[in-house]
């Protein structure tokens, strides 16, 4: 098995082709293997065309009244996030952990794959913004990567409509499996004793959890379990029942705190997020280069941004615009209220696929 091509004909059918963030031979993948975001719920409403803005308080009383009035709100939030994947919104609501209604997300065998929660008082940040959550297990992370449209092209445009309803990432699990074994659990632990996963001069707590050869696969954590991060190390294939499997697999779990918020665009890079959280992890550097955005993604992002300023700003821009009296006048007043920083998900061609713009841009160059 040490040869890359001869191994890479037998992997996992699981993890065969399913991801574009992975090495030339296909042995070394890597993915999201679990993800939850907070988004502002009735920004996620108004994008669907489910809420007008001046009906924010009448809504949300009626989301609060009943799980039948939860779960048609939740399937608009579903719809939104995670339309075309296969997956499906359970029928019923019932009582949410962090809210006060929660919705699971099934797959075609009507399996739990996620949940949708969103209701109650605890789900205000600190300002103000109306709240909900989304969340996605390792196996619903799965029905994205293996999407009609492709792995990195479902995650760039999940990321884009995350950015137009202000949602905030709180966990995300980035794993890299090594297929055939190169990068074996007591290389980590080896690593570990050399002092590789060091801190600031702290060595972080670590525990392995012993099989005892018996080939159900050992595990190796990095950290604690509530901390910011915590890298789980253990033998997948052995996990998933082949005792003699060489598959390991390195899974990172990010969380995040009052002190450090976890960025988007994880979502779009997350081999390079892994190897700069673990940098002796430098087998990534070959999965690691910085995916562009297509310009499929480009459209969703810029289909969003105008969407939520028409429906959240655009009575607001009429009435600039009608007493503005010149072209000039205009530019100074939007300008006025404009920040100098620009959206993340901004390249160097992002004008280009702005309809609106390109056209201005062509006519001036007419």
């Amino acid at each position: 098995m040490a040869d890359g091509a001869g191994a890479a004909a037998g992997l996992p059918a699981s993890n065969r082709g399913v991801s574009e963030f992975r090495n030339a031979d296909g042995t070394l993948t890597v993915g999201i293997d679990w993800f939850s975001a907070s988004v502002d719920l009735f920004v996620a409403l108004q994008e669907t065309g489910f809420l007008d803005r001046d009906a924010q308080d009448e809504v949300r009383q009626w989301i609060d009244a009943s799980a039948d009035n939860a779960r048609v709100a939740a399937l608009q939030v579903f719809c939104w996030f995670f339309a075309g994947l296969g997956l499906e919104l359970d029928e019923a609501a019932s009582g949410g952990r962090f809210y006060l209604w929660r919705v699971k997300i099934l797959n075609a065998a009507k399996e739990f794959v996620g949940m949708i929660e969103l209701g109650g008082e605890n789900c205000r940040r600190a300002d103000g913004t109306y709240t909900a959550r989304i969340e996605l297990t390792g196996d619903g992370c799965k029905s994205v990567g293996a999407a009609r449209c492709g792995h990195a092209k479902r995650w760039l445009e999940l990321r884009a409509k995350l950015e137009s309803c202000a949602g905030r990432i709180t966990r995300v699990d980035v794993c890299a499996d090594d297929l055939i074994g190169q990068y074996p659990l007591r290389l980590a632990q080896s690593w570990y004793a050399q002092g590789e996963f060091d801190q600031r001069g702290q060595r972080p707590k670590a525990q392995t959890v012993d099989d005892h050869d018996s080939g159900d696969g050992k595990t190796f954590y990095v950290g604690g379990k509530k901390s910011e991060k915590q890298l789980r190390v253990y033998e997948k294939g052995r996990e998933q029942g082949d005792k003699s499997s060489e598959w390991v697999r390195y899974e990172a779990q990010f969380r995040a705190s009052n002190r450090k918020e976890l960025p988007l665009d994880i979502l779009r890079d997350p081999a390079s997020y892994l190897l700069g959280a673990y940098p002796v992890l430098h087998f990534l550097h070959c999965v690691a280069t910085r995916i562009d955005i297509t310009k499929a993604a480009v459209e969703a992002t810029w289909k969003s941004a105008r969407r939520h300023i028409k429906r959240q700003y655009g009575a607001t821009l009429n009435f600039i615009t009608r007493n503005c009296p010149d072209a000039e006048a205009l530019k100074a007043v939007i300008e006025s209220c404009t920040s100098n920083k620009l959206p993340r998900w901004v390249t160097g061609d992002t004008a280009a696929h702005w309809p609106e713009i390109a056209g201005v841009n062509q006519t001036s160059k007419g």
